[in-house]
């Protein structure tokens, strides 16, 4: 492979994966950082989307309706799990493993081995491309276009009055209560939405394949918490626009990354989720150490505010 072969590749796959994860991230963030929660059942709800999406096209129905199916599919799996951490008391991260475990049957009956789109078959990509006549091109700008919907979507709703709420009840859940906020709608709402924005990403993922399988979504959460980190790593401010922002800069740096890895000439891919493994880790140090260095600064400055009397106590 030359090395402007090497560029294209990066280049093109970099930015379908990217734009995808991202939505899957997206996800994430909502259960891992606004409802504090680090919800395992991404890794089957992720498969268990593109499988549902490809069956229903398959029996003939319109893409983008299998779309959405998918989104209500991932919405109604976002509300057993709350429901079995509000109503049964199990631990949100034992309810979402109940999930991905219970999820890895119908994926499994509905897709034994690989699920295909059939030949007669057409996914939202190639209706599209059908107008554009260049599917790298197409997928970019479709995936593109949900990203910059759902992520605008995303911050419109969470400021509104419902999703400030929502925001609170995550961050403080007794303060909320205090001031008259149904602490177990919100969560119930907030996993919703995370588990449709997951199964979005699932169902596009399996169309831009045409294909997809029951461990399509092995190690997803891993994937979707790394393009957080990396994102807040690269856009270290708390503006709630700017770290959606981040999500997505983080999903194409993440890809990047990737693709860089497997473009090294004889790379073993045995050792992908080795190195997917060590990368979470690896972040996570860069923006503890990027946080101390912070803190640091903040305690610098204060100190020779102090000493000049700048500061009052």
């Amino acid at each position: 492979m030359t090395l402007s072969n090497i560029v294209e590749f990066v280049a093109v796959d970099a930015s379908m994966q990217g734009f995808i994860w991202a939505i899957l991230a997206l996800g994430v963030f909502i259960a891992y950082k606004v409802l504090n929660v680090a919800d395992m059942s991404v890794d089957s709800l992720f498969p268990f989307a593109g499988i549902i999406s490809l069956t229903f096209i398959n029996l003939g129905m319109d893409p983008l309706v299998s779309i959405i199916l998918s989104i209500m599919a991932g919405m109604l799996v976002g509300l057993i799990n709350a429901a079995l951490h509000l109503y049964l008391h199990i631990h949100p991260l034992l309810a979402g493993i109940v999930i991905m475990v219970a999820l890895y049957t119908p994926n499994v009956i509905l897709a034994p081995g690989v699920l295909s789109v059939a030949k007669d078959k057409n996914t939202i990509f190639t209706i599209v491309n059908g107008l554009i006549n260049n599917l790298d091109v197409t997928k970019i700008l479709l995936l593109l276009i949900f990203v910059a919907i759902f992520f605008a979507l995303v911050y419109w709703f969470f400021g509104t009055q419902i999703g400030l709420s929502l925001r609170a009840s995550g961050k403080n859940k007794e303060m909320s209560m205090a001031n008259g906020v149904n602490t177990n709608n919100r969560y119930i709402l907030g996993m919703m939405i995370s588990s449709a924005l997951v199964a979005l990403s699932g169902a596009l993922y399996a169309q831009m394949n045409k294909y997809t399988s029951p461990d399509t979504g092995r190690g997803a959460i891993i994937v979707g918490l790394t393009i957080i980190f990396l994102g807040e790593v690269i856009l270290s401010d708390k503006k709630f626009w700017l770290s959606l922002v981040s999500i997505v800069l983080g999903g194409l740096i993440y890809w990047v990354i990737i693709d860089l890895i497997l473009s090294i000439p004889s790379f073993n891919t045995n050792f992908l989720k080795l190195m997917q493994g060590a990368m979470i880790v690896i972040v996570v140090i860069i923006g503890q150490v990027k946080k101390k260095f912070s803190d640091m600064k903040l305690k610098k400055k204060f100190k020779s505010d102090t000493e000049k009397g700048e500061v009052t106590v």
